[in-house]
């Protein structure tokens, strides 16, 4: 058995082999620091991490929510949604997203889904140290718009609440009333409207701090074709679809489906929405030519 003293005492060079293996891996390491941006580095070193993180600059801004990147990649802001063109603030909103971004190296994170319908990648996006998205709601130039999973919900209403408390961009006399809004009137199917009639439809936000009981609010297109929700509470931030065609509405919490029913409804060419709270009241229109992506 040996002395209590000898387990303090090296081993013999067997023992070193390990060490100084070790450590030249670990200065092998260090040393890849200097070539790589941090955010790269370490989406290589831990492949589980659940944000992928890449570089890149942007070429031009689409408007104030969607920009191209040099290589030709098209980034959709991820969780907020700015006014399209046409509507007030638009240009308010592309103007800011230029100063924030054009020509300038931005740092994406992206989510699940990673793209959108349009094959648009979907992201945070930062500028410096700045999140895009948010400080477009913060100055109230964009509203919080939840199509997927987004883990800074809780946040980015606060940041709308207080806009709208400050009267900042759309929420100002004129902008947004709310409590819902039309973010699109998507009116040209894909092939055939009359064979693809939920290819058409209009998506609406609760732009509100609360839910939404949407029984009793109504959509009418310029004919005056008349739709009338007869349920479904929608959470802050959310939307609600109103397909043109036939099925199964879905009114629970989260994104919620409803359909008119008598689809085809919208012209292709040029139509007005116009959206009526319960009492009657007109609180929002929305002027469609041709296709609108949101």
């Amino acid at each position: 058995m040996p002395r209590p003293d000898s387990l303090l005492q090296p081993s013999g060079p067997r023992s070193a082999k390990p060490l100084l293996q070790g450590l030249r891996l670990a200065f092998f390491l260090l040393s890849l620091f200097p070539l790589f941006p941090f955010p790269h580095f370490a989406f290589s070193l831990f492949p589980f991490s659940p944000s992928p993180v890449f570089a890149s600059t942007v070429a031009a801004v689409i408007d104030g929510d969607t920009v191209l990147l040099t290589d030709g990649t098209r980034v959709r802001y991820l969780g907020v949604n700015t006014p399209e063109h046409g509507q007030p603030f638009y240009e308010d909103a592309k103007r800011y997203n230029e100063q924030l971004v054009l020509h300038k190296e931005v740092r994406l994170e992206r989510n699940k889904p990673e793209r959108d319908a349009f094959g648009r990648v979907l992201a945070y996006v930062y500028a410096g140290d700045v999140l895009v998205n948010a400080r477009l709601i913060a100055e109230g130039l964009g509203h919080l718009f939840v199509l997927g999973a987004l883990d800074r919900y809780e946040e980015w209403l606060r940041l709308q609440t207080d806009a709208q408390k400050q009267h900042k961009g759309i929420w100002r006399l004129g902008g947004v009333p709310g409590p819902l809004f039309i973010t699109t009137v998507h009116a040209d199917a894909e092939g055939n409207d009359r064979r693809n009639p939920n290819g058409e439809y209009v998506r609406i936000c609760n732009v509100s701090a609360g839910p939404v009981d949407l029984k009793g609010f109504a959509i009418q297109d310029a004919a005056r074709h008349r739709y009338v929700f007869p349920e479904g509470i929608l959470d802050p931030g959310y939307t609600v679809l109103l397909l043109s065609g036939k099925g199964q509405d879905t009114t629970s919490r989260g994104q919620l489906r409803f359909h008119w029913g008598d689809g085809p409804i919208w012209n292709n060419d040029k139509d007005t929405a116009s959206l009526f709270d319960p009492s009657g009241k007109l609180i929002d229109s929305f002027q469609t030519h041709g296709d609108v992506r949101e």
